[in-house]
């Protein structure tokens, strides 16, 4: 089958509803590039991996979202959806947190963005793949999942509607330390071995960062096929809640071995046999009552186009 060149998937109300007028403009940087591009809008949640599985069962070559993590999540889950190898998946970085395109090196400008993807030159990274027991389908994610404390507080930010950015999480997670969640009795099994704990928060990451500026997996590779999975050793107070979102900041959790507990896997399996517990992939909602989930890598299933990634990559 003949491929056909670009398909640019894009909110029409992106960048405080200047979709429109930034898909045009990407249209016309593309095709000074020689490339010809196609512009599909979203229309609701949801649309976007609709449109990116289309895409590439149609026979589109690259598949590029102008968009955050959000849309970047639908349009992977599309592309991984469909079956079809081979497709190349391009960001154009223009969202509320922009995490995977920060740690897939893609640069912020969107002329430098169009550029980057114009010269096609793609690598295969690792996609993570979260099943549960309400999501049996299951759910791919590129830069991480969150189970706990970490979703809540992204859940509580995704609601405000007129403050955006690393604010948002700020806003969010003063709230939550007012009101703290209470522990999990988790069994935790990290390629095949079982810990029990009582924690409030388990993050399963591909990326480094989430949430803007949260440094959840500051050692974490998008291509070395392995997960980043971190966890809190015991229950902690709102004192100990705000220091270790200080310490996420840095990243210096990773050297508190008392208090967080970082190992690298390819399989992980949650489950707690009375609290439903809160998930989401990507800062997308998974689920809010879940109480068994199993995630698990896909080692270079996704063609990326990419910059110099975080950390060196290969």
């Amino acid at each position: 089958m003949l491929r056909k060149d670009i398909l640019l998937i894009i909110n029409p109300n992106a960048s405080k509803g200047r979709g429109r007028k930034k898909a045009k403009e990407i249209q016309s940087l593309f095709r000074n590039m020689s490339r010809e591009c196609t512009v599909a809008y979203t229309r609701a949640p949801g649309h976007a991996e609709s449109l990116a599985k289309r895409g590439a069962l149609y026979g589109y070559d690259t598949i590029v979202v102008a968009g955050g993590d959000g849309t970047v999540n639908e349009t992977v889950n599309g592309i991984m959806k469909s079956g079809v190898s081979g497709v190349r998946m391009g960001i154009i970085p223009i969202g509320r947190g922009n995490d995977f395109s920060w740690m897939a090196g893609i640069p912020s400008k969107q002329k430098k963005a169009v550029e980057l993807i114009a010269r096609g030159i793609s690598r295969k990274i690792d996609v993570g793949f979260c099943v549960g027991t309400e999501h049996p389908d299951g759910m791919y994610f590129v830069n991480g999942a969150g189970f706990g404390f970490e979703p809540m507080v992204n859940f509580r930010a995704m609601d405000y509607k007129h403050i955006n950015g690393m604010l948002s999480y700020v806003v969010a997670f003063l709230y939550i330390l007012i009101h703290p969640p209470k522990p999990y009795n988790i069994k935790l099994t990290i390629d095949g071995a079982v810990v029990n704990l009582d924690t409030q928060q388990v993050s399963v990451s591909n990326g480094r960062r989430m949430g803007s500026a949260f440094m959840i997996a500051p050692d974490a590779e998008i291509d070395d096929g392995l997960l980043d999975v971190m966890y809190t050793n015991f229950p902690l107070e709102s004192k100990g809640l705000l220091k270790a979102v200080f310490a996420f900041l840095r990243g210096s959790h990773v050297s508190d071995k008392r208090t967080f507990t970082c190992v690298r896997a390819e399989r992980v399996g949650i489950e707690t046999s009375s609290e439903c517990i809160e998930a989401h992939c990507d800062g997308e909602l998974f689920t809010h009552k879940g109480q068994k989930f199993s995630i698990e890598i896909r080692k270079g299933a996704l063609e990326m186009i990419a910059g110099k990634l975080q950390g060196g990559g290969k």
